[in-house]
């Protein structure tokens, strides 16, 4: 790949690395009239919206976010996989992308590229876009809103677990605490109790969370002063 074919189609990154993969694209360039248009959200466009999610969230941007090069921004129209492109001349493709360069190596960059003939440099020609233009928004459709509130619609009225304990069972937990000489004193504190209760679960590899409340709940209903079902 010649040196003006490398700045005008690869991004800077990729260009400074000395890399020359370009994604292959076929089929004739359309222009849609949609304002919205969907992403499958497997071209850099990943890594801008990893971006703006770290802005929104105060936490640290991405080292290098899920893809390392940026090859281009793709969106989905009509089930099919496009990939954007800017129509400008060689000439001001050319430009922008030197002025991109740093200093050094822009003007490296620009006497080689100029101290030979440039053929359709006024023409204009499809240029990958690696960076959306600056009044581009990322939109979630109202759909997608939808399928995630009935996903906590659904986990609340589908709970994982009950913490409900039957009563032989709490009868049970309870003589086993009583005739436990290190908590027995405790066992009157189910508070105080958790603590220790959280420290076996940890040494035999439990990693459930534990309930205070449910342990209170558990010794009360097990204890012989507790009324019967």
């Amino acid at each position: 790949m010649s040196l003006i074919n490398r700045l005008c189609l690869l991004d800077k990154k990729t260009f400074l690395n000395g890399h020359n993969f370009l994604i292959s694209t076929n089929g004739t360039y359309i222009m849609p009239t949609q304002r919205v248009i969907d992403t499958p959200l497997i071209g850099y466009e990943y890594v801008l919206i990893q971006k703006l999610l770290a802005y929104s969230l105060r936490i640290p941007l991405p080292v290098t976010g899920a893809i390392e090069f940026n090859h281009g921004i793709t969106v989905s129209l009509q089930g099919e996989i496009f990939q954007l492109f800017d129509r400008v001349t060689w000439k001001q493709r050319i430009n922008k992308k030197i002025m991109q360069l740093p200093k050094n190596i822009a003007q490296d960059v620009h006497e080689e590229i100029f101290s030979q003939r440039i053929n359709g440099y006024l023409e204009k020609e499809y240029f990958p876009v690696h960076v959306l233009p600056r009044d581009a928004w990322f939109v979630i459709r109202h759909a997608e809103l939808d399928k995630l509130i009935n996903i906590a619609i659904k986990k609340k009225m589908n709970p994982l677990s009950s913490t409900r304990i039957s009563t032989p069972l709490s009868r049970f937990f309870w003589l086993a605490c009583k005739n436990n000489e290190a908590i027995s004193p405790l066992i009157k504190k189910p508070y105080k109790l958790l603590s220790i209760f959280e420290k076996w679960a940890s040494a035999e590899g439990i990693t459930d969370r534990l309930s205070g409340d449910t342990l209170k709940t558990a010794l009360e209903r097990g204890s012989p002063t507790s009324a019967s079902d």
